[in-house]
């Protein structure tokens, strides 16, 4: 099982290299989370973009691409395209955004997934090593369904149980995030949350639990009516390992709150039928980048068969 990121860490010095495609790495970071990567052993890149912003860059950083597979374009939604079409061809086990709009990805995403037959709904999964839990929790949809609906939701749901069940969690809680209403009946992402659960129970979503929590009150304080904030111990709480927001902007909003709390760290991917595309922020760092890619190499190798140690 894989419990923190520092597991991920590890799998991928021991698994790597993998072959990861990396879509216009035209920045600084971007640049140097690659060199890492490969000098680490994670990753064998292969670089999509503007011939001459590469190799400046590569010099900028005293990186050696002479040797690394390059495929020079210029047209954002061309590099997109390849890069996508490369993964699901099974030509890399990684996809890896550079500096490029999400948008494009995605948008090449749901048309290779139309072209394998799969039809299968985008979400970004959203990890979050939190200090003092044992194991990984997750937000979901942080990045491409703006107002999901209920079987939008499923699909959802069953990406983030699919991650999960990879990361050796064989029945992984989920709690359907949402506000209560006393008054003219319960808010549509309540509904939401009451029909998930049944759908969980009768196996629709793959194996997994639905809890009874719908709020952050619920999962630390089930049942109180005295509960106080130093009442709170995340390592004793029923913490979810996957959280299921109600639309974009919520999770958008609370996934970030990592940037101001020492003891959260975040990597996000997007996983597809053919395996996982990482959406680093432009705001990252080299560092979170390469964990992000290390989130990518070991994803990559438990879909390819390898067991979790």
């Amino acid at each position: 099982m894989i419990r923190s990121f520092a597991d991920m860490d590890r799998l991928a010095s021991q698994k790597g290299p993998k072959r990861l495609v990396v879509l216009a790495p035209e920045d600084e970071e971007f640049m140097l989370a690659v060199r890492e990567s490969a000098a680490k052993g994670y990753t064998r890149p292969v670089l999509i973009g503007d011939r001459e912003k590469m190799e400046r860059l590569a010099d900028q950083v005293r990186y050696d691409i002479t040797g690394a597979e390059k495929i020079y374009e210029k047209n954002r939604q061309a590099i997109a395209d390849l890069g996508i079409k490369m993964l699901f061809s099974g030509e890399v086990d990684i996809a890896g955004k550079g500096q490029i709009p999400t948008a494009y990805i995605y948008r090449a995403i749901i048309r290779e997934e139309s072209k394998a037959g799969k039809g299968k709904v985008v979400s970004v999964v959203s990890l979050w090593d939190i200090e003092g839990l044992d194991h990984l929790t997750c937000f979901t949809d942080t990045g491409v369904n703006i107002t999901p609906d209920y079987r939008t939701k499923a699909e959802i749901v069953r990406n983030a149980v699919f991650l999960f069940h990879l990361l050796g969690y064989p029945k992984p809680k989920v709690c359907v995030l949402s506000g209560k209403r006393e008054v003219n009946g319960d808010i549509p992402s309540y509904q939401d949350c009451l029909a998930l659960k049944k759908a969980a129970a009768s196996g629709e979503l793959g194996s997994c639990e639905v809890m009874e929590a719908a709020s952050f009150l619920d999962i630390f304080s089930p049942g109180r009516k005295d509960f106080r904030r130093g009442d709170i111990d995340i390592g004793k709480a029923d913490f979810p390992h996957i959280m299921l927001v109600p639309n974009l902007a919520t999770g958008n909003i609370l996934v970030k709150l990592d940037f101001a709390m020492k003891n959260i760290r975040r990597r996000s991917l997007v996983m597809s039928s053919r395996g996982p595309v990482i959406i680093p922020s432009r705001s990252d760092f080299r560092d979170s980048i390469l964990g992000e890619i290390a989130a990518g190499v070991t994803v990559a190798e438990q879909i390819k068969g390898g067991a979790a140690s």
